[in-house]
Formats: structure tokens, sequence, C-alpha cells
């Protein structure tokens, strides 16, 4: 079950389109998943980046990129996280590594990853105890389509998505990822 900007068909995943950062958005991906079986686990890997000198940010930048990379988040996670803190679940939150450090003329974009991984950290408290767990995965740069041009001096997103795959079936607790290039 994947939710996109634009539907996509890529059997045998079942797909939404919508806006992420939209209640209904999550609420629709939600009663899909739901006609799949029991859902236990939720990946939040939305994100845009909009780049540039701070100061060169226009009100539609700054939204685009706090919803993308924040609000998105914080709302699937407000759907599925009551129900995983009684009968189980994981919450992966892919961040980045801009989540991490400050980067020039990624200042809204760091910030968007900053907040999102605050808000996994104080997820991840209030789930201690409960049957929920939060893993929080911060992720250097991946040769996938966010960027405008290729990338092969980045991370293939494969590898990247079989350490997150790793971490999730452990037995052993992950909290918190931190994924780079060797």
């Amino acid at each position: 079950m994947g939710v996109a900007r634009r539907a996509f068909d890529q059997a045998p995943i079942v797909s939404v389109a919508g806006d992420a950062s939209k209640r209904e958005t999550a609420a629709h991906a939600i009663d899909a998943a739901r006609t799949l079986g029991r859902i236990s686990l939720l990946v939040n890997g939305a994100g845009a980046g909009i780049f540039g000198p701070a100061g060169s940010y226009d009100d539609a930048a700054i939204a685009r990129v706090l919803e993308s990379n924040l609000v998105a988040t914080i709302l699937f996670c407000e759907a599925l996280f009551p129900r995983f803190r009684t009968e189980g679940g994981t919450i992966v939150n892919v961040l980045s590594s801009a989540a991490l450090a400050g980067k020039p003329n990624e200042t809204v974009y760091c910030a968007a990853k900053w907040g999102a991984r605050g808000y996994s950290e104080a997820l991840r408290a209030e789930a201690k105890g409960t049957k929920a767990r939060v893993l929080s995965v911060a992720p250097g740069g991946m040769d996938t389509p966010f960027w405008p041009q290729r990338r092969r001096d980045f991370m293939n997103p494969k590898d990247v998505a079989a350490v997150i795959v790793n971490a999730i079936e452990s037995p052993l607790t992950v909290t918190e990822l931190v994924i780079a290039r060797s």
C-alpha cells in the first residue's frame, strides 16, 4: 500500500493518490490499507526539497517543504499511533541527514526535517511501555527522482531500503538509524 501525489501501478502494490499533508488523504489511505488486512507498519517517506539561501524562500515554498516533510509525517502518525499503542505496530519515519546537521542552502528543508526528528523522538517517548515502536532513519543522499539529475555518487535506495527492513525485522530494538555511504 502506498500513497503518492499521483496513482502508480506497480503490482502487487495498491496506491492512493493524494497530498500526504492532508488529513483526508491519510484517512483514505488507511481505509484502503485496512481492506488488505491488519495494519502493523507505517513508513513515512514523503518529502519535497526546495533549496536556496536563507531569505530566498517565498511563502509557497516554505509551506510546501514543511507540509510534505513535517505535516504529512505527523498526520499519518496521528492516524495510526493510537491503534499501534494498544495493538502493536511499527512507525518508521524516514528523515534525512538534514535532520542531524544544518546545511547551507537547505535552511527550510533542515527545519522541516529537524521538526520531524523532534516529533519522532517525542512519539517514541510516548510509545514507551506500549506495543508501539518508533524508528527514525536519517539516510544521507540517495540517487532518487527527488533530485533533478542522477546522483551516482549518492546511495542506491534499494541498499538503504534493505538496511531499514533489516532494522524493522531485527530482534533488537533499533530506535534511530543513520545511514551513510562508506
